[in-house]
């Protein structure tokens, strides 16, 4: 099983955390995302839209995190990441879903933009999203008091992660976002959790 992907990829890391915590060993090629390896035709053949991560796994290669992280939770660790009763499912799955709405459209695009220069035009609208994203996840924090989804760590935990602890990354500072910050402490002290960047 082969991932390509980039330490800096808040996506990448979502993988590579979620396996170590599975005990599942992955093969990782990084990408030199300097010199634009990943709009490389080689890799382009692996994902025509230019991104990582992607994955190889039994002669199939499939991009988005999303993919990756459904694999790894059913192939490798039952019920306990992402459950197959339905609306325990979609419990875990609407916070997937945010992920890639207000967490990346908020967060990760405004750390695109002072990490990368991409669009700093737009940089207001990323931070109302982000403003959006963290009312959210507080809301939701408040009436658990624990975790996102089923009183237990999820792949919601790992899909929200990533770009949430970068906020600071993109100019929004958690500090007045207490429950997000012991969230982000939760989820960093279960077993296996990897540091970013790492």
């Amino acid at each position: 099983m082969k991932l390509y992907m980039t330490t800096m990829s808040g996506n990448s890391f979502k993988v590579r955390v979620l396996a170590s915590i599975l005990g599942v060993e992955v093969e990782e090629i990084h990408i030199n995302w300097d010199d634009r390896e990943h709009k490389s035709p080689a890799f382009l053949e692996r994902n025509p839209r230019g991104q990582v991560p992607v994955m190889e796994i039994e002669n199939r290669t499939f991009w988005d995190s999303t993919a990756h992280l459904v694999y790894l939770a059913r192939a490798y660790s039952g019920e306990d990441w992402l459950p197959v009763d339905p609306l325990d499912m979609a419990e875990v799955m609407q916070w997937m879903s945010f992920a890639q709405d207000e967490v990346q459209f908020g967060l990760m695009w405004a750390r695109g933009v002072t990490v990368y220069n991409r669009r700093p035009e737009a940089m207001q609208g990323y931070l109302d999203d982000s403003r959006t994203a963290l009312e959210v996840l507080t809301w939701q924090l408040k009436k658990t008091g624990d975790w996102l989804a089923l009183g237990r760590p999820t792949l919601a935990e790992i899909s929200c992660y990533p770009y949430v602890k970068r906020a600071p990354e993109g100019d929004v500072p958690l500090e007045p976002w207490p429950e997000v910050r012991a969230w982000l402490a939760r989820c960093e002290a279960i077993t296996g959790w990897l540091p970013l960047d790492d």
